[in-house]
């Protein structure tokens, strides 16, 4: 925090940067998006058929939603964190199928907040909330972050600075977490041979995310380094191709309806922002990674958590 004005130094997405692009409406997003409003990559092992077929779309978030969840080991009885909660399918299903005891989510969209209190999920809290304000009473057996992670940081930042916003998040995970404990981590990152081609940052930050930068995987396996160990990584580049292909296939059908909920000008800006991101993942100037973490067991895992919450071990 700055000591003379009260407020937080920006190290990523504000709450105005996030509404700018998520409050534009849950019933246009509902257009294009799966029934459960999952608003990030799809998992299509071994599903084939056009992706923006209704029922495949939401087998393969189905699919990603259980995917995580195995991979935070949240078991039946646990506590889940949902970092970047959107509107609420991952703690529908930590609940409802995964016998999850208590899953917290936390956005900083007003309107993804309202939706997920108006599901009346029982044993689901729902909080408007940076990541770096939480607190809890008690420890999470696990934690998911899902498309979150490209908000932390923005572009104006050096590589140093960025890690440096990365490791407090990481810190303040391991925090949360019991020894051995896991983190299930999902985020678009900038590919290597992306080095000097300055189009695919800018058109993200610019025109999609503003406040936002794209993660690389060497800065987050630095940052992590610290609180945790990583324990599977996969590539998935083509599933975020294939799920901009189907959202956009979407949209482009609803096309008349879209435009009357939010305008002719918002209609082609996210029309033109699904496939100029297919493109960018198709020519793998960036990708898709879901990263399993999982805590170091020393009690030096949670040195140098600035700010954060330690349990005793």
């Amino acid at each position: 925090m700055n000591t003379r004005t009260g407020q937080r130094p920006r190290t990523g997405a504000t709450a105005a940067d996030i509404q700018a692009h998520y409050d534009i409406g849950k019933d246009f997003y509902a257009l294009w998006l799966d029934p459960g409003l999952t608003y990030s990559c799809a998992l299509w092992d071994g599903i084939t058929g056009a992706p923006g077929n209704t029922d495949l779309l939401a087998q393969a978030q189905h699919a990603k939603l259980r995917y995580h969840l195995d991979q935070a080991g949240v078991t039946a009885g646990g506590r889940l964190l949902d970092i970047g909660c959107g509107w609420g399918s991952l703690l529908r299903t930590a609940v409802e199928e995964a016998g999850v005891r208590q899953a917290v989510g936390l956005t900083l969209s007003a309107d993804q907040d309202a939706h997920v209190r108006s599901l009346g999920l029982a044993g689901v809290d729902v909080e408007l909330q940076d990541w770096r304000d939480h607190e809890t009473a008690e420890r999470y057996d696990g934690i998911v972050s899902i498309g979150a992670f490209e908000h932390f940081a923005h572009q104006d930042m050096s590589r140093d600075e960025r890690i440096g916003a990365y490791r407090a998040f990481f810190a303040r995970c391991a925090g949360w977490l019991p020894p051995l404990g896991r983190l299930s981590l999902q985020t678009i990152a900038l590919t290597d041979h992306a080095e000097h081609d300055e189009s695919v940052p800018d058109f993200f930050a610019g025109e999609v995310f503003p406040g936002s930068a794209l993660p690389r995987l060497s800065e987050i396996a630095t940052a992590c380094e610290p609180y945790f160990a990583i324990t599977r990584l996969r590539e998935d580049g083509a599933d975020y191709a294939r799920t901009l292909r189907g959202w956009s296939s979407r949209l482009f059908q609803a096309r008349e309806e879209a435009q009357l909920l939010v305008g002719p000008d918002a209609y082609l800006r996210y029309r033109t922002y699904l496939r100029a991101s297919e493109i960018v993942f198709m020519r793998q100037a960036s990708t898709l990674y879901r990263i399993t973490l999982r805590r170091w067991p020393e009690r030096r895992t949670l040195a140098g958590a600035s700010g954060g919450q330690s349990f005793s071990q």
